[in-house]
Protein backbone atom coordinates (compact mmCIF):
# COMPACT_ATOMS: atom_id res chain seq x y z
CA UNK A 1 0.00 0.00 0.00
CA UNK A 2 1.18 3.65 -1.35
CA UNK A 3 0.10 6.57 0.57
CA UNK A 4 0.02 9.82 -1.82
CA UNK A 5 0.40 13.03 0.63
CA UNK A 6 0.83 16.77 0.32
CA UNK A 7 1.74 19.00 2.32
CA UNK A 8 1.12 22.84 1.71
CA UNK A 9 2.32 25.63 4.17
CA UNK A 10 4.23 28.80 4.13
CA UNK A 11 6.17 27.97 7.20
CA UNK A 12 9.33 26.17 5.85
CA UNK A 13 9.74 24.47 9.25
CA UNK A 14 6.42 23.41 9.72
CA UNK A 15 6.61 21.73 6.15
CA UNK A 16 9.69 19.82 7.55
CA UNK A 17 8.33 18.75 10.85
CA UNK A 18 5.37 17.23 9.10
CA UNK A 19 7.07 15.24 6.50
CA UNK A 20 9.21 13.90 9.15
CA UNK A 21 6.55 12.91 11.59
CA UNK A 22 4.19 11.38 8.38
CA UNK A 23 7.67 9.48 7.26
CA UNK A 24 7.98 8.46 10.84
CA UNK A 25 4.50 7.51 11.54
CA UNK A 26 4.08 5.14 8.17
CA UNK A 27 7.47 4.08 8.16
CA UNK A 28 6.57 2.27 12.09
CA UNK A 29 3.20 1.20 9.97
CA UNK A 30 4.78 -0.82 7.07
CA UNK A 31 2.97 1.62 4.57
CA UNK A 32 4.96 3.42 1.61
CA UNK A 33 4.47 6.51 1.03
CA UNK A 34 4.76 9.19 -2.05
CA UNK A 35 4.95 12.87 -0.37
CA UNK A 36 5.68 16.43 -1.44
CA UNK A 37 5.68 19.57 -0.13
CA UNK A 38 4.13 23.37 -1.14
CA UNK A 39 4.63 26.41 0.09
CA UNK A 40 1.90 28.27 -1.90
CA UNK A 41 -1.50 27.16 -2.91
CA UNK A 42 -1.03 28.34 -5.88
CA UNK A 43 1.87 25.39 -6.82
CA UNK A 44 -0.56 22.64 -5.35
CA UNK A 45 -3.36 23.83 -7.34
CA UNK A 46 -1.22 23.09 -10.28
CA UNK A 47 0.35 20.23 -9.48
CA UNK A 48 -3.66 18.89 -8.84
CA UNK A 49 -4.23 19.32 -12.73
CA UNK A 50 -0.95 16.36 -13.10
CA UNK A 51 -1.62 14.45 -10.26
CA UNK A 52 -3.80 12.43 -7.55
CA UNK A 53 -2.57 12.53 -4.15
CA UNK A 54 -5.08 10.85 -1.04
CA UNK A 55 -4.52 13.32 1.88
CA UNK A 56 -3.47 17.12 1.84
CA UNK A 57 -2.36 18.35 5.07
CA UNK A 58 -3.69 22.35 4.52
CA UNK A 59 -2.58 25.52 5.75
CA UNK A 60 -5.56 27.77 6.13
CA UNK A 61 -3.34 30.96 6.32
CA UNK A 62 -1.22 31.27 3.19
CA UNK A 63 -1.19 34.03 0.96
CA UNK A 64 -3.18 34.68 -2.31
CA UNK A 65 -5.21 31.41 -2.42
CA UNK A 66 -5.93 30.35 1.32
CA UNK A 67 -6.38 27.02 2.74
CA UNK A 68 -10.05 27.43 2.19
CA UNK A 69 -10.15 28.58 -1.30
CA UNK A 70 -8.19 25.48 -1.91
CA UNK A 71 -10.33 23.37 -0.29
CA UNK A 72 -13.31 24.81 -2.00
CA UNK A 73 -11.20 24.07 -5.46
CA UNK A 74 -11.09 20.65 -4.77
CA UNK A 75 -14.59 19.87 -4.23
CA UNK A 76 -16.66 22.27 -6.13
CA UNK A 77 -14.02 22.76 -9.56
CA UNK A 78 -12.12 19.34 -9.27
CA UNK A 79 -15.48 17.73 -8.75
CA UNK A 80 -13.14 15.26 -6.25
CA UNK A 81 -14.58 13.63 -3.01
CA UNK A 82 -11.65 11.25 -2.50
CA UNK A 83 -9.07 13.81 -1.29
CA UNK A 84 -9.06 13.82 2.45
CA UNK A 85 -7.98 17.33 3.46
CA UNK A 86 -6.30 17.81 6.81
CA UNK A 87 -6.43 21.41 7.53
CA UNK A 88 -3.93 23.06 9.90
CA UNK A 89 -4.41 26.29 11.60
CA UNK A 90 -2.81 28.17 14.85
CA UNK A 91 -6.24 29.51 15.51
CA UNK A 92 -9.29 27.29 16.11
CA UNK A 93 -12.48 29.62 15.54
CA UNK A 94 -11.99 28.74 11.92
CA UNK A 95 -13.40 24.97 12.65
CA UNK A 96 -17.23 25.79 11.70
CA UNK A 97 -16.08 27.22 8.31
CA UNK A 98 -14.61 23.93 7.07
CA UNK A 99 -17.97 22.09 7.26
CA UNK A 100 -18.61 22.68 3.43
CA UNK A 101 -15.42 20.92 2.37
CA UNK A 102 -15.67 17.96 4.62
CA UNK A 103 -12.32 17.52 6.18
CA UNK A 104 -10.90 14.54 8.24
CA UNK A 105 -9.67 16.91 10.89
CA UNK A 106 -8.53 20.05 12.06
CA UNK A 107 -5.26 20.20 13.59
CA UNK A 108 -4.60 23.51 15.91
CA UNK A 109 -0.49 24.48 15.77
CA UNK A 110 1.99 23.81 17.56
CA UNK A 111 1.76 20.16 15.61
CA UNK A 112 2.01 17.14 17.91
CA UNK A 113 2.61 13.72 16.73
CA UNK A 114 -0.54 12.34 18.29
CA UNK A 115 -2.14 14.79 16.34
CA UNK A 116 -0.42 13.76 12.87
CA UNK A 117 -0.86 10.54 14.14
CA UNK A 118 -4.33 10.35 14.44
CA UNK A 119 -4.94 11.94 11.24
CA UNK A 120 -3.32 8.89 9.47
CA UNK A 121 -4.94 6.23 11.28
CA UNK A 122 -9.13 8.47 10.16
CA UNK A 123 -7.54 8.42 6.75
CA UNK A 124 -6.28 4.59 6.90
CA UNK A 125 -10.18 3.96 8.12
CA UNK A 126 -11.82 6.00 5.66
CA UNK A 127 -9.92 4.35 3.06
CA UNK A 128 -10.93 1.05 4.50
CA UNK A 129 -14.50 2.50 4.02
CA UNK A 130 -14.28 3.90 0.34
CA UNK A 131 -13.37 0.18 -0.69
CA UNK A 132 -16.11 -1.32 0.37
CA UNK A 133 -18.39 -2.71 -2.32
CA UNK A 134 -21.97 -2.57 -3.60
CA UNK A 135 -23.44 -5.83 -5.47
CA UNK A 136 -26.46 -5.77 -7.39
CA UNK A 137 -27.84 -8.42 -10.24
CA UNK A 138 -28.79 -7.56 -13.44
CA UNK A 139 -29.83 -9.58 -16.64
CA UNK A 140 -28.73 -12.73 -14.27
CA UNK A 141 -25.28 -11.54 -13.69
CA UNK A 142 -24.11 -9.68 -10.84
CA UNK A 143 -21.89 -6.44 -10.59
CA UNK A 144 -19.91 -4.74 -7.92
CA UNK A 145 -19.04 -0.74 -7.93
CA UNK A 146 -16.98 0.46 -5.23
CA UNK A 147 -19.48 2.28 -2.91
CA UNK A 148 -17.51 5.93 -3.34
CA UNK A 149 -18.57 6.15 -6.46
CA UNK A 150 -21.95 6.29 -5.35
CA UNK A 151 -23.89 9.59 -5.46
CA UNK A 152 -27.40 8.65 -5.02
CA UNK A 153 -29.55 5.46 -5.29
CA UNK A 154 -33.77 6.32 -6.73
CA UNK A 155 -36.55 3.51 -7.07
CA UNK A 156 -39.08 4.36 -9.84
CA UNK A 157 -41.76 1.41 -10.48
CA UNK A 158 -39.57 -1.19 -9.15
CA UNK A 159 -36.29 -0.09 -10.75
CA UNK A 160 -33.87 1.27 -8.67
CA UNK A 161 -31.61 3.52 -10.87
CA UNK A 162 -27.54 4.15 -9.87
CA UNK A 163 -26.44 7.76 -10.11
CA UNK A 164 -22.32 7.09 -10.28
CA UNK A 165 -19.61 9.60 -10.99
CA UNK A 166 -19.26 9.27 -14.54
CA UNK A 167 -22.64 6.79 -15.21
CA UNK A 168 -25.41 5.69 -14.57
CA UNK A 169 -27.09 2.13 -14.15
CA UNK A 170 -30.93 0.18 -13.47
CA UNK A 171 -31.64 -3.03 -12.01
CA UNK A 172 -34.70 -4.30 -10.16
CA UNK A 173 -34.52 -4.15 -6.17
CA UNK A 174 -35.93 -2.95 -3.21
CA UNK A 175 -34.45 0.74 -1.66
CA UNK A 176 -35.66 -0.92 1.64
CA UNK A 177 -33.22 -3.94 1.39
CA UNK A 178 -30.55 -1.82 -0.02
CA UNK A 179 -30.40 0.28 2.70
CA UNK A 180 -29.27 -2.52 4.88
CA UNK A 181 -26.48 -2.79 3.30
CA UNK A 182 -25.28 1.07 3.41
CA UNK A 183 -26.82 2.98 6.28
CA UNK A 184 -23.69 2.49 7.98
CA UNK A 185 -21.64 3.42 4.96
CA UNK A 186 -23.02 6.63 5.68
CA UNK A 187 -25.71 6.83 3.15
CA UNK A 188 -29.25 8.99 3.96
CA UNK A 189 -32.31 7.40 3.19
CA UNK A 190 -34.09 10.61 3.23
CA UNK A 191 -37.14 9.69 0.70
CA UNK A 192 -39.14 6.03 0.22
CA UNK A 193 -37.45 6.60 -3.07
CA UNK A 194 -34.16 8.04 -2.87
CA UNK A 195 -30.49 7.33 -0.94
CA UNK A 196 -28.06 9.59 -0.64
CA UNK A 197 -24.64 8.96 -0.37
CA UNK A 198 -23.44 11.88 2.36
CA UNK A 199 -19.98 12.64 1.11
CA UNK A 200 -21.45 13.96 -2.07
CA UNK A 201 -23.92 16.17 -0.04
CA UNK A 202 -23.03 20.14 -0.09
CA UNK A 203 -25.56 21.21 1.66
CA UNK A 204 -28.89 20.23 3.90
CA UNK A 205 -31.86 22.02 4.93
CA UNK A 206 -35.09 21.21 6.64
CA UNK A 207 -36.75 19.56 3.74
CA UNK A 208 -34.19 19.23 0.63
CA UNK A 209 -30.37 17.90 0.03
CA UNK A 210 -28.18 20.00 -2.33
CA UNK A 211 -25.76 17.74 -3.98
CA UNK A 212 -22.11 18.66 -5.01
CA UNK A 213 -23.31 18.73 -8.48
CA UNK A 214 -26.71 20.80 -7.71
CA UNK A 215 -28.76 18.33 -8.05
CA UNK A 216 -31.48 19.15 -5.20
CA UNK A 217 -33.56 16.26 -3.69
CA UNK A 218 -36.25 16.41 -1.70
CA UNK A 219 -36.51 14.74 2.36
CA UNK A 220 -39.58 13.40 3.12
CA UNK A 221 -41.48 15.22 5.85
CA UNK A 222 -41.62 12.04 8.28
CA UNK A 223 -37.62 11.31 8.01
CA UNK A 224 -36.58 15.40 8.44
CA UNK A 225 -35.82 14.65 12.00
CA UNK A 226 -34.13 11.62 12.05
CA UNK A 227 -32.18 12.44 8.68
CA UNK A 228 -30.87 15.84 10.75
CA UNK A 229 -29.70 13.85 13.28
CA UNK A 230 -28.20 11.40 11.06
CA UNK A 231 -26.74 13.49 9.36
CA UNK A 232 -24.93 16.23 12.15
CA UNK A 233 -23.46 12.70 13.74
CA UNK A 234 -21.80 12.15 10.61
CA UNK A 235 -20.08 15.81 10.36
CA UNK A 236 -19.69 15.99 14.42
CA UNK A 237 -17.32 12.53 13.41
CA UNK A 238 -15.47 14.84 10.79
CA UNK A 239 -13.52 16.95 13.21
Amino acid sequence: MEIRIAICDDEVTICSQLEKTIIDILEEKNIEVDLQTFVSGEDLCKEFQKKDYDLVFLDIELPKINGIGIGKYIRENLKNEIIQIAYISAKSEYAMELFAYRPINFLVKPLSRKKIEEVIDKYLVVTEQNNYAFSYKKNKQYYNIPMSEIIYLESRYRKVKIHMRDKEDEFYGSLEKIYQNLKRKNFLFIHKSIIVNYNFVKKMSYDEVILFNDIVLPISQSRRSAIRKMYMEIRRKEI
